[in-house]
């Protein structure tokens, strides 16, 4: 079982954490946060260090490799970016819980998380270092880049593409064959019925933009 450390202490972690246990391929020697002191224990795990002292960390706690529990997805990028340039040759893993659903010929990129109940539908292919969480459904033929999410409850249809960095928030609707672009945010309980372009940030019923956004700018409080 490979010993693996935990990168941000957030919200996401407790969810992060769950899946690794129950679907017990890893053991948890500790997370990194600037936010809590060495020493802090969350969720019953201990903080270990700051993420700038990987290095020192993997020789003290003999660690294999890393998951980065953070949900916001351009902030996961800086994190990552922030660990290869230390150590350039880091393993970086995927955790799914046990109850999602996995079709024929689906592929799953490093540092992805997948939370419980969710459905990747076949012929799925989903980059790097994604986020899904509870209940997701992506649906057949469809692609997530790298960095980007989708929320609780969401629902692409078939042959859908989402965009790097680009976030589909809680319980939206995409009908079959959207493009969103890429650092675009899908707000809460939107239908989306036609292609999103990249930098925007729409919703509503049907979707539409409402105004351009930032690459990084905030999207989770």
């Amino acid at each position: 079982m490979k010993n693996i450390v935990l990168f941000g202490g957030g919200t996401h972690l407790s969810y992060c954490i769950d899946i690794i246990e129950k679907e017990n391929k890893y053991k948890i020697v500790g997370i990194t946060d600037p936010n809590h002191e060495k020493g802090v224990s969350l969720f019953g795990y201990k903080v270990i260090g700051q993420q700038e002292n990987i290095k020192e960390l993997i020789n003290e706690y003999k660690i294999d490799s890393g998951i980065i529990t953070i949900g916001d997805n351009w902030t996961r990028k800086i994190v990552y970016d922030k660990i290869v340039e230390i150590v350039p040759d880091f393993d970086f893993v995927s955790t799914i819980h046990p109850s999602v659903v996995i079709g024929k010929n689906v592929t799953i990129g490093k540092g992805t998380v997948i939370m419980a109940g969710c459905i990747i539908s076949p012929n799925v292919k989903i980059g790097e270092f994604c986020f899904f969480a509870t209940g997701a459904i992506l649906e057949h033929d469809s692609f997530m880049d790298d960095f980007s999410s989708l929320s609780a409850g969401s629902v692409t249809g078939g042959k859908v593409k989402i965009g790097k960095f680009s976030a589909i928030t809680l319980g939206v609707t995409i009908f079959d064959r959207i493009e969103i672009g890429e650092h675009s945010v899908i707000g809460s309980g939107s239908l989306v019925t036609k292609d999103v372009p990249s930098y925007v940030l729409a919703y509503g019923s049907p979707a539409k933009i409402i105004r351009k956004r930032e690459a990084g700018e905030k999207y989770l409080k």
